[in-house]
């Protein structure tokens, strides 16, 4: 006799926290502040605006500011936002095989042959990628419908044309504020199709390696977050409920055209609930909860296990004038037979169950094992230090100085991939001197397995961005990459792309990649 599973409810169990320091304001890349709650004090955001577009931090710390809503509720009005960043990438080699009197030794590669992939770990947003995304809304100050169309390719720029990275309409929800609920009592909420983000490292963006810490829910469902003002501190508690407009068919085979879908993965569920306090806008702290699972009898016709996986996470926000922003923040994934999973939640960008899977737990794991992480980030600004504690708008010359780092700890049922420690860690000084240019230097060292020195490499980028004035909603940036590399250091290749031990990197990248925002 079968064994009936009752439906998981476990998510709905949270807890709260937090703590509190000096108060500053935030400044963002046009050099306006931040968004006010009640009384002037900040708000706090427990993850990121589904609107927000999926990158990384820019060169140079500038964060693009998006628009911003109706001040009155009588004000009907029809918005359109966007991002949009076209890197031309070149990588260069030597031919590996015999070469002709009509071939070259030096050989040209685009996009470069190196391991800079978004699903792995030894991803850090080095490898500038092509990327456009425009966000219409309609709306007053109280309701507002959105839609946001997202592109990772350019089709006429491409040579092969490729649907998955033409996402099309990514993003369609409806966002009520409802700010008079009850005395200092807000209420935000999303219904529709969007994605949240919790564990950003950025103060606006998803932070250096454009990587959520934590985790990304990607469904249809609801989001609620109510915010009560109490003297000089804000307290956050989110709920949401999300699912899948569908499954990946079983009679349809997996090919490029359809991202080479998982037809074991079953329709997915996630539940997640976050609550986090705020003072003065320094200090904010958040506790992460977040339960995904399948029990789709349709996933390969009724054989696959039932999969679930579960997020616990906690991080903290400090933002002041004299020292900057930090951000720490830690996560413990658990996955059961992870397999069945599909989009609904994803881990360190992987996309599905599949996707960590293949990245971290291990073929033989059968989708069982913990993920560990732990990441930070600090950027300070020299001229905010020096007239602190005056707001420094960014209209003069600056210097900004950056720390990064993220490690992840790996149990799982397969032994070629249990125990292993993966860590990031990468530093970036950028100084803006003149009205149209600014330079950066970053450096970044990638161990995929901390006791393998050999799969370890270092990336040194320097940078030189233009752009029209100080604080600019454009970017051209001109970068030259060295990668040093180990002997046992591997990249994939083919369709899907999968590792392949027989290729060797490329050791030299430029770039030129142009960014505008609105």
């Amino acid at each position: 006799m079968k064994r009936r599973h009752r439906t998981p409810w476990a998510w709905c169990l949270p807890l709260v926290c937090a703590l509190a320091a000096s108060p500053a304001l935030a400044q963002t890349g046009d050099g306006t502040t931040a968004p006010n709650a009640d009384d002037g004090k900040q708000d706090i955001q427990l993850g990121l605006d589904p609107g927000t577009p999926q990158v990384g931090a820019l060169p140079g710390g500038l964060t693009p500011a998006y628009g911003q809503r109706a001040a009155d509720e009588g004000e009907w009005r029809f918005d359109f936002h966007g991002f949009i960043t076209m890197p031309l990438r070149m990588g260069f080699n030597t031919r590996s095989g015999p070469v002709t009197t009509e071939q070259h030794l030096n050989v040209i590669h685009a996009p470069p042959v190196v391991p800079d992939y978004r699903d792995s770990f030894t991803y850090t947003t080095i490898v500038p990628q092509p990327y456009a995304q425009l966000n219409f809304s309609y709306g007053n100050s109280v309701v507002t419908g959105n839609v946001i169309l997202l592109s990772r390719t350019a089709t006429d720029a491409q040579q092969f044309y490729d649907p998955p990275n033409q996402s099309g309409i990514a993003d369609a929800y409806v966002n009520f504020r409802l700010p008079n609920v009850a005395r200092h009592l807000h209420l935000d909420i999303d219904v529709g199709a969007f994605q949240s983000r919790y564990g950003v490292m950025g103060e606006y963006d998803e932070g250096k390696y454009g990587t959520p810490a934590i985790a990304r829910v990607n469904g249809v469902g609801e989001a609620i977050v109510a915010k009560l003002a109490v003297g000089d501190a804000i307290f956050a508690l989110e709920e949401g409920f999300e699912g899948q407009l569908d499954k990946f068919p079983n009679d349809v085979l997996p090919a490029g055209w359809n991202g080479f879908g998982n037809p074991n993965a079953g329709s997915g569920f996630v539940g997640h609930l976050h609550a986090g306090f705020s003072y003065l806008g320094t200090i904010s702290a958040g506790l992460h909860y977040l339960y995904a699972w399948t029990q789709d009898d349709r996933a390969e016709q009724g054989t696959t296990p039932d999969g679930k996986l579960s997020v616990m996470g906690a991080d903290v926000r400090l933002t002041t004038g004299n020292i900057g922003h930090l951000y720490l923040a830690a996560s413990r994934t658990k996955a059961t037979f992870a397999g069945s999973i599909g989009g609904i939640l994803e881990i360190m960008n992987t996309g599905s169950g599949l996707g960590l899977i293949n990245n971290y737990l291990g073929p033989a794991s059968g989708g069982n094992g913990t993920l560990t992480t732990f990441a930070g980030q600090w950027d300070v600004s020299l001229m905010s230090i020096l007239k602190y504690p005056q707001v420094f708008t960014g209209q003069s010359r600056d210097v900004v100085l950056s720390l990064f780092g993220m490690q992840t700890h790996v149990t799982s049922n397969d032994p070629a991939y249990t125990g292993v420690n993966k860590v990031k860690v990468g530093g970036e000084g950028s100084a803006s001197l003149f009205l149209h240019l600014a330079g950066s230097l970053r450096f970044d060292y990638v161990a995929p397995n901390g006791g393998d020195s050999s799969q370890a490499f270092s990336i040194l980028s320097p940078r030189l961005i233009f752009r029209s004035k100080w604080q600019a909603h454009d970017q051209v940036v001109l970068q030259y990459s060295h990668f040093f590399y180990g002997d046992n250091v591997v990249v994939r290749s083919g369709y899907p792309a999968v590792p392949d031990p027989t290729i060797h990197p490329d050791r030299d990248m430029i770039s030129l990649s142009a960014s505008m925002w609105w």
